[in-house]
Parts: structure tokens; sequence; C-alpha cells
């Protein structure tokens, strides 16, 4: 279909936007947004409409659609001030005003203009789906049903940064009947997956809050916890929306795993492969071996649906991350690759926080810090409970340089998320952030801290001997040097002095040489 308005014209077939005849560069988004708006001039679209249609019901925040419907009106020439095209109509949504000619002979029915293009996207794709039901409290007590009100609605957001999972918040005032579904009950009739809910209770200045995540295909209970925190309102809610999501994250994560991975699709479809590579360095975290298995599933994820955007931007991450550590193989053949999945991952989707994540941390290790700085603060923007964005972002500044920005950015990305499988590499890279700053016994306390957190990772282990060495301690140096080559027994030079550079490098290899030799 072809849509002219003035000396414009948008093409659905060819995914082109035109003025007077040049073709313009926009993003997908963007141009998915345009096309939705274009095909029903004067109709209003409320921000769930957009978010059902253009973002296929995944949840977003608020800045990611004001910067596509920015995008839109750039593309335009127009803007939120002078809304030529784009109309703002404030708490209701948006709508395009131009007169629309369709192409004569061009056919329009509702079937077809409903939905906006999709790029070869099966919609049998798996995606799993949560619903966090209000948490009750259980005691008549005002500060009890705040932090209930608080803590159900901060949690439905903070959920969302997991990829590809769809949050259906029912703590919003009216999103729930007087007398709600049973769970089962959401699966069968809405397809809901899994669910969370919680009660409070108040007993003199503590807040004991029971939680539980429940598989709603089966109606079983998957986990639950009682949390108990004490103190005022003001400071139980941050407490225990970190608390919480420390704990339910894995869970649901590993919840997320097993169902994946126990499907009985065969073959296994894109989304499916993507959520078992995801979920495998979530749960068994950042390795040389579960490196290589994510990228294999990531591989085959995108080559099942080169137009998922998640799937390259991911792959770009591990492969990025491989090459920076030396433990995929050939350095050319790892780099190019991932160049060429990143690349293809913004061009997809460049205003998805988790896309801009995987992508920016990817340019980073790359080498390609100029782009990956501001890269990563977008990805922020878009979403600031992107944990991953933060602790990217802070090792990026360690790279350039900034030590101050490097040890800020990689503290709040472990503080909003706290039993993340990754800590134990964003604790190394702070434990050296903290090193170049001359902050010796603050390195040191994360150094330990990064190796209690992960007796897998040889990385930690890696820059724990470098602190040590600072310390003039060769001996506790050189048993941190052992464990990493227990762990890693191929662990060789070149992958030493990607983590620590060639000068101290140069040191350990010569520690572990005269131990070889007292031997």
């Amino acid at each position: 279909m072809r849509l002219r308005f003035d000396e414009f014209e948008l093409d659905t077939e060819r995914f082109e936007l035109c003025r007077n005849g040049q073709a313009l560069n926009i993003e997908p988004k963007v141009f998915d947004l345009l096309a939705l708006l274009v095909q029903h001039p004067e109709q209003l679209f409320s921000r769930e409409q957009l978010i059902a249609r253009v973002w296929h019901g995944r949840l977003v925040s608020d800045t990611t659609i004001s910067t596509c419907v920015k995008g839109a009106r750039k593309a335009l020439n127009d803007s939120g001030s002078a809304q030529t095209y784009i109309r703002t109509v404030r708490g209701r949504g948006f709508c395009f005003i131009g007169s629309v000619h369709r192409q004569e002979g061009q056919q329009t029915s509702a079937a077809a203009s409903d939905t906006p293009p999709e790029r070869n996207r099966s919609q049998a794709q798996y995606t799993p789906t949560l619903a966090v039901l209000p948490f009750k409290s259980i005691t008549d007590d005002a500060d009890a049903t705040t932090l209930a009100a608080s803590l159900g609605s901060d949690i439905s957001a903070i959920l969302t940064r997991l990829p590809l999972l769809r949050v259906q918040n029912r703590t919003r005032p009216g999103s729930e009947s007087l007398h709600p579904p049973a769970v089962r009950e959401l699966h069968e009739t809405q397809g809901i997956d899994f669910v969370v809910d919680a009660g409070i209770q108040r007993t003199d200045d503590r807040f004991r809050i029971v939680i539980q995540l429940t598989d709603a295909r089966s109606g079983f209970q998957l986990w639950s916890e009682q949390f108990t925190i004490t103190g005022p309102l003001s400071t139980a809610i941050d407490e225990a929306m970190i608390a919480i999501i420390a704990k339910l994250e894995p869970q649901l994560n590993r919840s997320i795993y097993d169902r994946v991975t126990t499907a009985k699709d065969s073959p296994p479809n894109a989304r499916q492969l993507f959520l078992e590579a995801n979920s495998l360095l979530a749960l068994r975290g950042w390795h040389h071996d579960t490196f290589t298995a994510a990228a294999g599933l990531l591989r085959r994820s995108r080559s099942l649906d080169p137009g998922f955007a998640l799937a390259s931007a991911n792959l770009a991450l591990v492969l990025g991350l491989g090459d920076r550590f030396g433990v995929l193989g050939d350095s050319h053949n790892t780099r190019s690759e991932a160049i060429d999945a990143l690349e293809q991952a913004i061009t997809l989707d460049g205003m998805d926080s988790t896309v801009l994540g995987y992508a920016g941390c990817a340019l980073a290790d790359l080498g390609n810090l100029a782009r990956a700085l501001p890269m990563l603060h977008n990805a922020i923007e878009v979403n600031r409970a992107n944990a991953q964005a933060w602790a990217a972002l802070g090792s990026a500044y360690l790279v350039d340089g900034d030590l101050d920005a490097a040890v800020r950015h990689l503290r709040h990305g472990i503080e909003i998320s706290p039993l993340d499988s990754r800590l134990s590499i964003w604790g190394a890279f702070l434990a050296l952030a903290l090193l170049a700053r001359d902050d010796i016994d603050g390195a040191l306390q994360q150094g330990l801290l990064a190796c209690r957190r992960d007796d897998r990772s040889y990385i930690p282990r890696i820059i724990l001997a470098t602190i040590h060495l600072a310390r003039n301690e060769p001996g506790p140096a050189g048993e941190m040097l052992q464990e990493a080559l227990r762990i890693k027994p191929d662990l060789n030079s070149r992958q030493i002095n990607a983590l620590v550079g060639k000068r101290t490098g140069s040191a350990l290899s010569q520690l572990q040489a005269a131990a070889s030799n007292s031997g």
C-alpha cells in the first residue's frame, strides 16, 4: 500500500518513507508507528494500543514511546510544538491529522491494516507472559496498604528488563475486579504463564512480606519466600523491592528456561532458542563454556528469524565479550561476526533498551568507545532499570580511563540487581576500577566478593591476583593464579593481558613460571 500526504509517500510493501521521491533513513519502529498512524488518519491511539500494535504487546517505557513519536515527527519535519502531522492529545494518546491519499486501485481492508508490517516473524513464536496481581495488605494499616501498592507497581516495571517477558500489571487501581480470576483461569483465558502475588503484614516497626511465583498453566507454586523489612515506610519501599527482585528474578529466569527447554515444539523456534541462551547465561554465569553454548543457540535463533533484533544484539554481546576475554577462538572472525550482528540489531530496533545495552556492550568490548558510550547512555535513558547497561557503561568508562564514572556506574548496576549471575564479572571490573583509583583496600574487598559470588569464573581470580600483587603479596597472588588455572587449565597470556594489561600480565606470568620451577 502506498499512502501519500503532501510531499511524503509511505510504502508499506517496501518499508520505505520518501519525501519528494527521495527515500528517508528512519528506524524500523518509527516506520511501524507511522504506518499505523497514517493508515488510520484522525484515529486516536492510546499508549497501550501503540504498545500492542507497534511493540506487539511487549511492555515498554513511556520514554521509548515518546522517543519513537519524536523520531516520527523528525522524519516529517514536524515537532511537538508544531504538531503539523502527529497530534498529542494530553492524557489520551496520539493521532495523525494529515490528509492521506491511497494509491488508486489499492484495497484497504481492516484485516490488512490493523497491525503494522512485521519482518519475518512467526506469530507462533513463544513469548513468556507474567501477571503481577495486586499485593494485599493483611492488616488494616495505611502504611502496609501503601507499601503493597508501591511494591506491586515497582516490581512490574523492573521485571520488564527481562528480554521478551511480557508483564501484565494488575496492581493499578481498577485493573482487577472484586473477584479476581483463579491462577489457572488466567492461563486458559489470557495465556498467562506465570503469576506473582504477595501479602503484607505490619507488626510494630516491621513489615512482613510473603511473595510467591506460581505456574499459571498447572497452578503449582514454583517459589515462595518471606521477607522482613524493618524501618519506616520511606525506606521500606526501596529495601523491600531490592530484596524481593534479587530472589524473584533468578527464579523467574529458571522457570522460563525450564519452560522453553521442555517445550514440545520440534524444532524450537527463534524465540525459544533466544530465551534458552539468555537464561543459560543468567543461570550459569559468564564462562567460556556458556559463551560457546549461548553463541551457538543465538546463531540458530538469528538464522531462523533474521528480523529478530534481540537475537542479533545478544549474539554481538556474547561474541564481543568472548573476543575480549579470548575464549571464542579465531579473533578476526569473531569480531567480524559480532560487528555484523550488532549492526543488524541496531538497524532492526535501535530504540529498545535491551538491544542498545547489548550492542553498546559489544562495541565497548570491541574497542569502539566513541560509539559505545552514547549508545549505553541511551539504553539507560530508555529504561533506568537496565542493570546490564549500567554495568556495561561502567566497564566502558574503565577502559576509557574515567575511573570515577566507572565506579559509579558499576556500583549502581550491582545495587539494582544484587543477585544477578553476572555480578562476579561486574564486581571484578569494579575491583579493577577501584585499584586503578588507588583504593587498594576497596579493591581487595570487591575482588574477594567477586570470587565468592562464582567459583566457576577465572576472571575475578586473575583480578584478585593483580590486587595482591599491588599489595606486595606474591603468595596470595600465586594462589589466586593457581585457582584461575584450575578453573581454566588452558588459560594463556593473551587472555590474562586482556583483563589486566600487558605489564601486569607479564608479572603474573613470571609468578606462574616461578611457581612451576619451584614445583
